[in-house]
């Protein structure tokens, strides 16, 4: 019996040509989208020859010379690399939770020096085999993001931690006892398969820069964007109390009403936290008090009703018809679109996670 992350993620492929992105290693693949065109050597911050002028690492293709705080991205070639590789594949240690998980760079867009790791949603019995978030991932890369979705422990909740659920998120973050309702080992802790990943995903694809991200084999948090739908929003919303990350990124969560991590001190300033939330989704009254205790800024604002950047607002909230609101907050199968083809909400996750219209 197979299973896939929660959350509404959408799997498959993309159209283009593949290529081979550094060489895969046992129990993983790597393939990479239709190269574009386009070229010449980009400085960051400086002017790209045959390709006009460059803005924080060089127009689309050429090869980014970064300055001394910046991955080395090799844009050479310039292509979405689609980087897929199981979690024992990263790490031999893991013995749970591992399944596939997936990572996108796309090197035809400059590089924007962050990564986003995008947690899943909620999972049961059996375990994921694939961990989502594969058509968000393409969408961020496309902005110029690393991108990484790690497989971990999200098959608890409300019923089985208690009023300690802030315990077990924090357990399935950094492989530390907190809670007796849930055992989760390092090598299968969220913080442990960001770092196993970011290592193995530099030997498939050596010219991506992914070391970069670590910091004497630790991630490197002020260059990390910590994301995730539903269970995943909630995790995301802990992780940014006890690490200094870039931002935290929750769509459809956090829904964790009353629990005591809400009102913890935090590592990372109110300003950095971003929510979004349906109307529609049974949760969304839990989630707009989640954003008021973590003390996000502005009031609750339709995104639909305000234009970028929507107030000042970091509590955005949506009526837009979906099929199902809970879900709808990532990109997939299950997000509005506009009349083109595009998705609904990609001006509202642009300002979420670049501050940029």
């Amino acid at each position: 019996m197979t299973g896939t992350a929660g959350g509404g993620e959408l799997a498959g492929g993309e159209g283009g040509g593949t290529a081979e992105a550094g060489g895969g290693e046992a129990g993983g693949t790597a393939t990479a989208g239709g190269a574009a065109t386009g070229g010449g050597t980009a400085t960051a911050g400086g002017a790209a020859t045959g390709g006009g002028t460059a803005n924080g690492g060089g127009s689309a293709g050429g090869t980014v010379t970064p300055d001394a705080g910046f991955p080395n991205v090799d844009r050479s070639n310039p292509q979405l690399y689609q980087l897929s590789f199981t979690a024992k594949a990263a790490d031999d240690a893991g013995t749970n939770y591992l399944g596939t998980q997936h990572a996108y760079l796309d090197t035809r867009v400059a590089p924007r020096g962050q990564l986003v790791v995008y947690l899943h949603g909620a999972t049961g019995v059996p375990v994921p085999t694939d961990c989502g978030g594969v058509e968000h991932g393409r969408m961020l890369a496309g902005w110029g993001f690393h991108f990484f979705a790690p497989c971990y422990s999200s098959e608890y909740g409300v019923g089985n931690c208690g009023q300690d659920i802030g315990g077990c998120r924090l357990e399935a973050f950094d492989g530390m006892p907190r809670n007796a309702a849930l055992t989760v080992t390092r090598p299968d802790s969220i913080e442990e398969r960001i770092i196993k990943g970011l290592q193995h995903l530099q030997r498939v694809n050596p010219k991506g820069g992914w070391e970069w991200y670590l910091v004497n084999g630790q991630p490197r948090w002020s260059a990390i964007i910590i994301s995730g739908i539903s269970h995943g929003a909630s995790s995301a919303g802990i992780i940014g109390k006890v690490r200094p990350v870039a931002r935290s990124v929750m769509l459809s969560g956090p829904l964790d009403t009353n629990q005591s991590w809400l009102s913890m001190s935090s590592l990372t300033a109110p300003a950095g936290y971003w929510g979004l939330s349906h109307t529609a989704d049974t949760q969304h009254q839990g989630h707009l008090a989640a954003f008021q205790t973590l003390m996000l800024p502005g009031v609750p604002t339709h995104v639909e009703d305000a234009g970028v950047p929507y107030r000042g607002s970091h509590r955005l909230i949506t009526s837009v018809p979906a099929p199902d609101g809970h879900s709808s907050t990532q990109a997939g199968g299950g997000s509005p679109k506009t009349a083109d083809g595009g998705y609904v909400y990609w001006p509202v996750w642009r300002q979420m996670y670049t501050g940029m219209p």
